[in-house]
């Protein structure tokens, strides 16, 4: 053996610790710590870390005023945080033309040590038919497993012994969309209620605080935390910043563009992206002139969706269309949006927009799975398509690729 080479497994503790401490996410950790025996006797395996401060995070109930709620109702919201996780295999997949090289999948863990749920990507749904097609474990030195993003949710839990929930005040239990700010020692969180209106609640706070921008009657899509500030688009594509200090910013005026309709409820999507802000606005109304030819009989599988993507000029005040997203890739959930690299995430179609097209409560939920009512809209021709039925990139979500049901990548 060349006596001036050194053994992975020999590296000296300090520097294992030293590499390992600048490693952000737990299953950047795991991995690090599957390489060898010695790796995992210096490194201890990874707490469960959370955005929320620790003991767990209980938020003011109710968000605001609303007239379907029983005045004697009681509880708190929890902070659910999960994770969406791309798993790709290291080894050369043989039957590429068969299954995706990569599969996205969200995960929420839960109070039972070893117990997790998995989520569709695209929306609140837990898939209860997805464990059983899986292995047991997954060997970390065959696969890339990357944490794409966290997932938050608010969910209401009672403490009082009132009759049960009815449909109009289930209204003031849920909420829209969440984001969270946990830098430094700042910690917040925005929420959007289903009468789209927009509240942030500071660590301290006892009550949350609404966030008017001055328009009557405006309705939040979305919210996001970009660069150190909450970033909100109404309906009408008035955008405002919101930092800590609970001051607002106006961001851009109202859009104005021929043929806007701003009654197409949460049609509006913010997604940060390598440090840029991107709107997406979705048009789909079948009977509007401009989607009309996506209803010809030349193509029945294609759907009536188009998607206005503009870019943020904060210096110009102002949302800039844009016409290709280059090697970009952008999901649309119900709850969340993130961005990811089609050159880095193999078997993602760049220049596309992934969506929910029909949302999370319309399908058949026993025989529901991820990515059951996926949709793929391509900016390069303008069209939109049930993912099922775009070959070669249908299996992004459903079903689990063989590689991961056999528990190893096929040579």
């Amino acid at each position: 053996m060349d006596p001036h080479s050194t053994s992975w497994s020999g590296l000296r503790s300090d520097l294992l610790l030293n590499i390992a401490n600048r490693l952000d996410s737990r299953i950047d950790r795991l991995c690090f710590r599957a390489v060898c025996y010695s790796w995992r006797s210096v490194l201890p395996t990874p707490s469960r870390r959370s955005a929320s401060p620790s003991p767990p995070l209980k938020l003011p109930f109710p968000m605001g005023s609303n007239p379907h709620r029983n005045r004697r109702r009681r509880g708190y919201f929890n902070l659910v945080e999960s994770t969406v996780y791309c798993i790709q295999p290291l080894k050369k997949i043989s039957d590429t033309w068969k299954t995706s090289k990569c599969w996205l999948i969200r995960i929420e863990e839960t109070k039972e040590p070893g117990k997790v749920r998995l989520m569709d990507p695209l929306s609140r749904l837990e898939s209860e038919n997805l464990s059983p097609r899986l292995p047991r474990g997954l060997n970390l030195l065959d696969y890339r497993a990357s944490e794409i993003t966290k997932v938050y949710d608010l969910r209401f839990v009672g403490n009082s012994k009132i009759p049960e929930l009815d449909f109009p005040e289930v209204l003031s239990v849920h909420v829209m969309k969440v984001a969270v700010c946990s830098e430094g020692a700042g910690f917040a969180v925005m929420a959007i209620d289903t009468a789209g209106q927009l509240s942030i609640w500071r660590k301290g706070d006892k009550k949350w605080n609404r966030i008017s921008n001055g328009r009557e009657g405006a309705f939040y899509n979305d919210v996001v935390y970009h660069n150190a500030k909450f970033y909100a688009v109404d309906d009408s594509g008035l955008t405002i910043s919101v930092d800590l200090s609970l001051k607002i910013t106006l961001v851009t005026p109202a859009m104005t563009r021929p043929g806007y309709n701003r009654h197409n409820s949460l049609a509006k999507r913010l997604v940060s992206s390598l440090g840029d802000l991107f709107l997406l606005d979705r048009d789909f109304d079948p009977e509007n002139e401009f989607l009309a030819g996506f209803n010809s009989d030349s193509d029945e599988d294609v759907l009536p969706t188009y998607f206005h993507v503009y870019k943020l000029n904060e210096e110009k005040r102002k949302w800039v269309s844009v016409k290709s997203l280059g090697n970009r890739v952008m999901f649309v959930g119900d709850h969340c949006t993130f961005s990811v690299s089609a050159q880095e995430y193999r078997g993602c179609k760049k220049n596309c927009i992934y969506y929910n097209e029909r949302g999370s409560f319309c399908g058949d939920l026993v025989e529901y799975h991820p990515g059951g009512d996926a949709a793929l809209f391509d900016m390069d021709d303008c069209s939109a398509k049930m993912l099922s039925g775009v070959f070669s990139y249908s299996g992004l979500f459903w079903p689990p690729p063989s590689w991961i049901v056999t528990g190893v990548a096929t040579r």
